[in-house]
């Protein structure tokens, strides 16, 4: 019996060959540049993901189900387009970079490189460390007012009016979309 469960655990855990190296750390052989660790790893692998689930569940989340379909799908007050309308918002804001306005120069190739890497998450690409800085610096800038055409009063009504009296809430909003309506 002893053997099976020993034949069982090394088919399910089987040993990797690097840890069975002579003198052998893991710590010390993993890569140590900023491309790697940083920029591919942590911001590529991590917070570019999570800045798009963040920008989803504000505009796709539980407060915004308008409805149910026959299937019990929710119905969302932003549609799949609409949704599909931010990020090629997003990729086209990314294309209009020019070394007047950043300092570098984005091309059409290297927006829909990204669109398709990030939103339609297509596997087997890659970007380089570069590449991948030049969205680091840039993105924060390119997020602004992205869905300031989805937020407005007349979609979201309760939200915003709990947003307002809520102060603790994790749902940024910028300030200009309450001030243009109330003019």
């Amino acid at each position: 019996m002893e053997r099976l469960v020993r034949q069982l655990k090394h088919k399910l855990r089987p040993e990797n060959a690097y840890f069975k190296a002579l003198n052998f750390d893991a710590i010390l052989s993993a890569p140590k540049e900023e491309l790697h660790q940083f920029l591919i790893g942590l911001y590529g692998d991590h917070l570019l993901p999570a800045t798009k689930y963040e920008i989803e569940k504000v505009l796709r989340g539980p407060d915004t189900i308008k409805g149910f379909n026959k299937n019990k799908d929710p119905q969302y007050i932003i549609s799949k387009t609409m949704l599909k309308g931010v990020w090629k918002r997003l990729r086209d804001r990314l294309a209009s970079l020019d070394s007047s306005t950043s300092t570098i120069e984005i091309t059409n190739d290297y927006a829909a490189h990204f669109y398709d890497m990030y939103i339609n998450n297509h596997d087997g690409k890659h970007m380089t460390g570069d590449r991948m800085k030049i969205l680091l610096l840039n993105l924060p800038f390119l997020l602004r007012d992205l869905v300031a055409p989805e937020v407005k009063f007349d979609i979201f009504p309760d939200i915003i009016s709990d947003i307002m009296y809520d102060i603790g809430t994790d749902i940024v909003v910028d300030p200009t979309v309450f001030f243009a309506r109330s003019r």
